[in-house]
């Protein structure tokens, strides 16, 4: 279809948006969404007639066979809403809604003129199963990138001011030479609020090499020397080696600094030449400094789903073939076909443990009929017997939590997707805790 502009009396509430039950007529639509929003209705109204509408998003439409000629609203129902409030004020007189609420709404109208939105930008659509693909997209979270994607934690302190916390946080992740773990622990959740108190404090800037000039941090000190305090302290705070409650004073992170060993303690004496700011510090700098020591390999860093010396030993032979190719598919490459075949390999083992020791794959349906146990069912089934023989329960602790946890990547339904939603994308991170909480499993399968 095509770019429309509307006017907003072309515009009418969605009597089946997903937001509400279905509606009878536009009155009824309308009191849905003020009761459902409730106040973020207001907090919409506020905002358009402040500051109009959001130029990066506009309406998708649904033309209506009748005159005048009205378009149905798939995608901007709460706009549509508001625009009705704002315009005509005395629709709010048949709506059941808190009286503050109706209030503020009247306020917005005395401020709101149409000329702010119109004319409104659409797209129109030729059906309401056209329009599914983009509102699953806007409304069912990431899907593995193709939704709108959250900034995570950093990204929105980046936003609101990239401060000398921020700059020392982003220094350590990008030039540090963290492993993939170490930047998601930092990704996950890390409390900037206490680096900020490192750089803040003149005492402990001074111990560190650095100052702060202008909102810069800035430091005379080489790539090899800044790098090794920052880098202690941002890993020490996002593995919660240190509790944060420790380093509330100056004379905490003073001791705290003290402890650190040749290693981590910059050489101050190396110091010279004019100040510049950590931005300025040129990557190749960082790169020697970080090259000179080399790390310990971390586990979690493999390219593979299945860990390098994991003790599963497959004798199946088309179970092998299935668990080789799980061994040798890199995650970044072939992340769909791994997850697909981790679901298969899991469904496999359990069939053969299952068979191998005289059980049955099916049950008797209400009404006779012999139908196949769902993989849960099987699953709960094989723990159960390696119980009863003397596996230790608590080696399966993590399995069978992660059947009935819907955000765990062994939750069932989680598999099913994976095969079957073309929406479901996995990533590495997950494929790789999907094979830790099962390999004790496997591991005693094929034991």
């Amino acid at each position: 279809m095509a770019d429309i502009k509307l006017r907003i009396d072309d515009l009418i509430l969605d009597h089946d948006n997903p937001r509400i039950t279905h509606a009878e007529g536009q009155q009824e639509a309308l009191q849905k969404v003020v009761k459902e929003q409730k106040s973020k209705l207001v907090k919409l109204a506020q905002s358009i007639a402040e500051h109009g509408l959001n130029p990066m998003d506009r309406l998708l439409v649904l033309r209506l066979n009748r005159k005048p000629e009205k378009f149905i609203s798939l995608e901007g129902n709460r706009r549509v809403a508001v625009f009705k409030l704002l315009t005509n004020p005395a629709v709010m007189s048949g709506l059941e809604m808190p009286e503050p609420m109706r209030k503020l709404l009247e306020r917005e109208a005395k401020k709101f003129s149409k000329s702010m939105v119109e004319p409104v930008s659409c797209f129109e659509l030729a059906s309401r199963q056209e329009g599914d693909y983009w509102l699953r997209l806007r409304h069912q979270g990431e899907q593995g990138g193709a939704g709108i994607v959250d900034w995570r934690p950093r990204a929105k302190q980046r936003f609101r001011t990239r401060s000398p916390a921020v700059q020392a946080l982003d220094m350590v992740t990008e030039r540090g030479g963290l492993t993939e773990s170490q930047r998601e622990k930092i990704e996950e959740s890390f409390p900037l609020s206490t680096l900020q108190r490192f750089v803040e404090d003149r005492k402990v800037r001074q111990t560190l090499g650095l100052d702060v000039k202008a909102g810069k941090l800035v430091t005379k000190l080489p790539a090899s020397e800044i790098i090794k305090p920052l880098r202690r302290i941002v890993l020490d705070l996002a593995t919660k080696e240190r509790r944060v409650g420790s380093l509330m004073k100056t004379d905490q992170m003073l001791e705290y600094i003290g402890t650190f060993d040749t290693k981590d303690t910059p050489d101050l004496s190396k110091a010279k030449g004019a100040e510049r700011t950590v931005d300025e510090i040129p990557i190749s700098e960082f790169r020697r400094a970080t090259s000179r020591t080399r790390r310990k390999p971390d586990p979690s860093d493999r390219k593979e789903v299945v860990p390098k010396n994991c003790p599963v030993n497959v004798t199946d032979n088309r179970i092998a073939e299935i668990y080789k190719e799980l061994r040798t598919l890199k995650l970044v490459d072939a992340g769909n076909a791994i997850a697909v075949l981790l679901r298969v390999f899991l469904e496999m083992s359990v069939d053969h443990f299952l068979e191998k020791n005289g059980r049955t794959l099916k049950f008797t349906a209400p009404g006779g009929q012999q139908r196949f146990k769902p993989l849960d069912k099987k699953l709960a089934e094989v723990v159960a017997m390696l119980v009863d023989i003397g596996v230790p329960e608590e080696r399966f602790a993590e399995v069978t939590r992660s059947l009935s946890v819907k955000t765990s990547p062994m939750y069932i339904d989680l598999f099913h997707r994976y095969v079957h939603d073309r929406f479901a994308t996995p990533s590495p991170t997950e494929l790789k805790a999907a094979w830790n909480n099962a390999q004790p499993l496997f591991e005693a399968i094929w034991s």
